[in-house]
This record gives structure tokens, C-alpha cells and sequence, in this order.
């Protein structure tokens, strides 16, 4: 259908070798970049609290912003691989395309098929010898529980970043029993504010923690807990968390 609705468009199509006389004939400077930083890069849907769905558009400015504290944070270094295996539909799926991609460091792409059968889906993260991944709790608490013996296999993949769900007290002690070389990361965050407005680093978790904090804002994000008359909050009081920057 979407071939169809090309075909039938305005769009050229130019052959690199047939029209390689014409194409020598353009201009070789770059074209002038029109756009800024509050430019559309996407629109993800999510039901977010409400549970209607609704278009959130994601700017150029949040998303490189994300991307840049990851670099910055959490640097890649020679030999990573990474891995994209989140539907497009999904926020994550922005962070698991581009964060390697601008960077050059080489993307194993994994079709759902794999990612749903739990023992290929590892195998071929070892295969791959991928060195870092983002996933939910759920399907890090899938993999921990039933594939332990498997996991091992997995040494190489030393960057664990968690986010779209609560993560729990008794999954982090189960991840730095099986894996204790590997960093697991907390990410907080939502499709509003590109994916992601905190971290914790769950290797600071002190030993008598009933939860796993979300931990403090990424860079150029400001984090408030404010009450119902948008006044801060004292410690230990409950209220409502703003996102802003």
C-alpha cells in the first residue's frame, strides 16, 4: 500500500548510475540546513495516564539533549555494540536507533521474533557480542529468573539501562548476583519529555533500600516536587514531580 502511494506521488526517481552525468552537474556544497532545534524529529503515541492515546511530539532539541547526556554520561568506547529490538511505536526505540547510529558505533537490528523467545533472544545477544542494552523490567526480570544459567553468557554486555516501568529492590539484587561486573542503569522519564528526565546508578542502592530511586535530573533538566498549589514540597512529603528545562 505505502509502494502504491509512492508510485502514484510526484516523487522522481533517480538512478545513481543511469542519470550520473546529471547528477555530476549539481552543485557538491551542502545544502542550507533550515532547521532549528524546536523542529519536529517525531510523534510517538502513548496513553500516558489517561489511558487515551495521544500524539506526543518529540523536538530535535529534547531528543539530541537525551542523547548527548548519554554520550557524556555513559561514553561508548572502542569495540561496542549495540542493539535496536523496540517497535518505532515505542520512545525507546529513538534512544536505541540514534544514540549508536550518530556515533558510529555498529547496531545489531533484532526482529521480534527473536526478542520474544527468551533463550534466542540471548544467544544472539552473545553471538552478537552486544555491549549494551535498554529494556524494560519486566523482560530484564524474564530473562533473570528463567534464563540465569544463560545470562552468564552475556559478560560482555556491561551497560544495563532500565526504564517504562518501576523498577524493584529484589530485581536489582538479582541482576548484581548474576552479573556483578555489569552497570544497571534506572532511567525515569516519559514520551513528554523525550523518555527520559532522571537516573540512578543502582550500584549506589545502600543495603537497607525499601525502593529504588529515580534518581537526580540528566543535564539541562530541572526536576521539582511541588503540591497541589505548585509550592515545593519539604523532604518526605508527597506531591507531584515537574519536569522542566
Amino acid at each position: 500500500e505505502i509502494l502504491e502511494k509512492i508510485s502514484l506521488s510526484s516523487a522522481k526517481t533517480i538512478c545513481l548510475d543511469i542519470h550520473k552525468d546529471e547528477i555530476a552537474q549539481e552543485s557538491s556544497e551542502n545544502p542550507i540546513n533550515i532547521s532549528s532545534s524546536d523542529n519536529l524529529a517525531y510523534i510517538i503515541y502513548t496513553s500516558g495516564s489517561t489511558g487515551t492515546p495521544k500524539g506526543v511530539e518529540g523536538t530535535h532539541r529534547g531528543t539530541v539533549n537525551g542523547l548527548h547526556w548519554l554520550w557524556k554520561t555513559y561514553p561508548f568506547t572502542q569495540e561496542e555494540i549495540c542493539c535496536q529490538k523496540t517497535a518505532i511505536s515505542f520512545v525507546d526505540s529513538v534512544w536505541e536507533i540514534f544514540a549508536p547510529l550518530l556515533q558510529g558505533v555498529p547496531t545489531v537490528i533484532i526482529k521480534n521474533a527473536t526478542v520474544l523467545d527468551s533463550q534466542l533472544f540471548i544467544e544472539t545477544l552473545a553471538h552478537h557480542k552486544v555491549t549494551r542494552i535498554v529494556l524494560v523490567p519486566s523482560l530484564l526480570r524474564l530473562l533473570l529468573d528463567n534464563y540465569s544459567h544463560l545470562v552468564k553468557k552475556l559478560s560482555q554486555l556491561k551497560l544495563w539501562i532500565t526504564s517504562g516501568e518501576s523498577l524493584s529492590v529484589n530485581l536489582v539484587r538479582t541482576f548484581q548476583e548474576l552479573i556483578p561486573s555489569s552497570k544497571l542503569i534506572n532511567l525515569y522519564g516519559s514520551s513528554e519529555v523525550s523518555a527520559n528526565a532522571t537516573y540512578y546508578d543502582t550500584s549506589l542502592l545502600p543495603n537497607q533500600a525499601s525502593n529504588v530511586p529515580i534518581g537526580r535530573p540528566i543535564n539541562n533538566t530541572q526536576i521539582y516536587v511541588l503540591n497541589q498549589y505548585l509550592q515545593p514540597t519539604p523532604l518526605g512529603v508527597v506531591g507531584e514531580l515537574y519536569v522542566g528545562g
